[in-house]
């Protein structure tokens, strides 16, 4: 007779595995934030994350992998902010406050997790991360393009998408930016970058929506 594995076992080992990557992507994270991402080996992820090396590798290949992960799951975290912002939008105007308070709220998480900086670094140094770095960028930029759209009739689909694009990476180096400038000249990014996204949206109108 074929035996059959139980499918409460099947759960339980699943359950088991999701709660083991978790652990494994917290540490890393932890030691992300602590001493940059160049400095992190496997060896201090399995320590910190309670794991011989041996059962690490059983989930994660290398490094590389466990930072991919990461990545992935802070953009789905960054895109699932956009949409929340964009949902209600019914007006250009609506659209352009929408844009500006979802660079407001993520200007200020890059402010405050170091982390992300983290994450900036190797992708900066990994051209698999760059690549998906940049397709999330487009999803993103196709999202706001769709909804920008309807609000901008007789404007070129793909100029739409393509100053999509320009804003999502302006706000992106904005925040890094600012991280890294004199406080006094930081503190004037958030007012300058809301005023380059507002003119930047609104003079995509065609001249009769202007006037």
């Amino acid at each position: 007779m074929t035996s059959v594995t139980p499918p409460r076992r099947r759960r339980a080992s699943q359950s088991r595995s999701r709660a083991t990557v978790q652990r494994i992507l917290e540490a890393t994270t932890a030691l992300i934030a602590e001493k940059g991402a160049q400095g992190v080996t496997m060896s201090e992820i399995a320590k910190r994350a309670d794991l011989v090396i041996g059962s690490l590798y059983q989930y994660f290949t290398d490094k590389s992998a466990i930072f991919r992960e990461i990545l992935i799951r802070h953009q789905a975290e960054a895109r699932a902010l956009l949409h929340h912002f964009l949902a209600e939008v019914r007006t250009l105007e609506e659209l352009t406050d929408a844009l500006v308070r979802s660079f407001d709220a993520y200007f200020e998480i890059l402010q405050r997790d170091r982390l992300i900086v983290g994450l900036w670094s190797i992708v900066q140094t990994d051209p698999d991360l760059q690549a998906l770095d940049l397709e999330d960028t487009l999803q993103n930029a196709r999202h706001v393009a769709s909804v920008a759209s309807r609000h901008l009739p007789g404007v070129e689909p793909g100029r739409i998408v393509a100053t999509s694009v320009m804003l999502i990476q302006f706000a992106l180096y904005a925040g890094r930016l600012a991280r890294d400038l004199p406080p006094d000249m930081a503190a004037d990014v958030p007012a300058i970058s809301r005023d380059m996204i507002r003119s930047t949206l609104l003079s995509l109108q065609a001249p009769a929506q202007k006037t």
